[in-house]
């Protein structure tokens, strides 16, 4: 079943989503880029306030492809302990030496996302290198967020590929890029393991703003829960004095 996965920028925005009943707590700052990246000490304080009760994940940075820059933020991201570091392929493919370091860290153990653009052309073709390098999961996004959302750019055809591909490769598999209401239904019926939200959250529907908590209840009842009694458990606020 598709889940739910809010992207949040500090504390408060990780309590109002909670409480909405999100399956996946995304920590990024979007006045940084596509995939901005909080600093750890900030998402270390959101990983211990979300306490196990959903999964989360973390963005390294819009950074370029290579190993040291990388390989910096990856190790620093790892000390938040968060559940996923998502790193940005900002190429049409991921190049041989960075396959390299995802494999050292795959190895310990780290669950890594590659998040690929839509409108950056990536080559969608082989997911098993991928998944031979210990990847964990591949998402589907749009590094613009001026040029529309997901489906604005690619058909719901190649999305079906893209996540039939990476399925059977065994890769998690998650579709966003500011994404609607109205592009909830038609990519349910794709299948992706989750599907990414941050602009549908916020106030005024702009990614920059703070998240509206009857934003994201909208967006949570379009989406099936994923597990009825957990969400109920997610009621409650976590604190954030």
């Amino acid at each position: 079943m598709t889940k739910f996965l809010a992207s949040v920028s500090n504390p408060l925005e990780a309590a109002t989503i909670l409480a909405a009943g999100a399956d996946i707590i995304d920590i990024k700052d979007p006045l940084k880029g596509a995939l901005g990246a909080v600093v750890p000490v900030l998402v270390t304080d959101i990983v211990k306030r979300v306490s196990g009760r959903v999964m989360t994940s973390a963005t390294i940075g819009d950074l370029p492809m290579k190993a040291a820059c990388i390989s910096g933020a990856v190790e620093n991201m790892q000390t938040t302990g968060v559940d996923i570091i998502k790193v940005g392929v900002f190429a049409d493919s991921v190049p041989a030496d960075i396959l390299q370091l995802i494999k050292k860290y795959t190895a310990r153990d780290c669950r890594i996302v590659l998040v690929f653009f839509a409108d950056l052309k990536p080559q969608l073709e082989d997911f098993s290198v991928l998944a031979e390098a210990g990847v964990y999961g591949v998402m589907l996004d749009t590094a613009d967020k001026t040029k529309g959302s997901l489906r604005a750019i690619i058909n719901d055809n190649v999305l079906k590929y893209f996540i039939r591909q990476a399925r059977a490769c065994g890769l998690l598999t998650g579709l966003a890029g500011s994404l609607k209401l109205a592009d909830i239904q038609p990519l349910l019926k794709l299948g992706p393991d989750y599907l990414g939200f941050r602009s549908a959250l916020c106030d005024k529907h702009q990614r920059n703003n703070t998240i509206d908590m009857q934003a994201a209840h909208n967006v949570r009842a379009m989406i099936p829960l994923h597990n009825i009694a957990e969400s109920e458990n997610q009621g409650l606020l976590l604190s954030v004095n």
